[in-house]
């Protein structure tokens, strides 16, 4: 059942009129969200350079506000100042989005499990820092951020509605594929933490062959690689699928972006190895792979909460 955008464009007139006169909430949702998409990235460049436990204490940093920011001080805790305005922006994004749409279920669930996402990855952050930066820590604070991101997408999308719709089928596909995506990224933290990134020193075989030599750290490598070949098979699909079937260009559009991402994260990840994980290519592979994620859980949001027809199967 529909509903016309008239009452819940006059709702939200009504609500933060102030603000509302010079700020719209789109504004808000876009910029957290690409700010969000900003701090991941940021937490990969720690990551890379090893500055995690530059600040041995949190949430102060060598027991102070502001330390000397020097080296692997000032990367850290740049990470934890861009965090704090994010986290900001996040909760003021769930609020709004809150208010402006109390009576849709969809809007309220999503702004409520930002808003739980949030405090979870400040409490896994502060541990990560108490672990030293254990693996399995590290995979769990990277794998709350990414489903804060995909949150607040849903959440954008859902509040952009001019009418409130209930969506009947779920976009199986594209959310097969995003979560292949979701498990491909969290492999390669495991692999970065643990220091695997180089357990095979040849691409694409190991050691000139197809198979695993055996070894910790050799099949947590070589499960990472062949993750990254499903997901392939399953982005071909979902192409061939939507450049076949789908008729709403934005869709089209996204599964194309995440087609070239995709590419691109293949050969970045190859050169990690060809040139000994150097720091700017791991950074470069986070930033792709996290990309890929956004606009794979943009495909399948959109899919889900934007109405539109599909072409006949020929």
């Amino acid at each position: 059942m529909h509903k016309t955008g008239v009452i819940g464009m006059a709702r939200r007139a009504n609500l933060f009129p102030g603000l509302a006169g010079h700020f719209r909430f789109e504004y808000l949702a876009i910029a957290t969200i690409v700010l969000t998409y900003g701090l991941i990235v940021l937490g990969g460049a720690v990551r890379a350079t090893d500055s995690g436990t530059a600040c041995p204490d949190w949430p102060l940093c060598h027991g102070q506000v502001l330390p000397r920011l020097e080296g692997h001080v000032l990367i850290e805790y740049s990470h934890r100042l861009v965090a704090s305005i994010v986290g900001l922006l996040i909760f003021a994004t769930a609020i709004w989005a809150w208010r402006r749409n109390r009576n849709d279920s969809l809007v309220r669930g999503a702004a409520l499990l930002a808003t739980v996402l949030l405090v979870a990855q400040v409490l896994v952050g502060a541990a990560t820092v108490d672990t030293e930066t254990n693996a399995s820590v590290v995979a769990l604070h990277l794998s709350i951020a990414l489903t804060l991101l995909a949150t607040l997408i849903v959440l954008g999308l859902a509040d952009s509605r001019s009418y409130i719709e209930t969506p009947k089928d779920l976009p199986v596909l594209p959310v097969v594929v995003a979560l292949g995506a979701f498990a491909l990224v969290i492999s390669g933290a495991y692999v970065s933490q643990e220091g695997a990134g180089l357990a095979y020193p040849d691409w694409p075989l190991f050691n000139g062959k197809l198979v695993s030599a055996g070894g910790r750290l050799a099949d947590l490598h070589y499960a990472h690689r062949l993750l990254a070949a499903g997901l392939g098979v399953l982005m071909l699909a979902l192409a061939s699928t939507t450049w076949r079937r789908q008729k709403r260009p934005v869709v089209i559009m996204a599964v194309t972006v995440a087609v070239g991402i995709y590419i691109a994260q293949v050969f970045v990840g190859a050169a990690n190895i060809w040139f000994t994980l150097a720091t700017p290519l791991r950074i470069l592979h986070l930033a792709l792979a996290s990309a890929l994620w956004a606009v794979l859980a943009f495909t399948s949001a959109w899919s889900y909460l934007i109405p539109g027809t599909r072409k006949p199967t020929t």
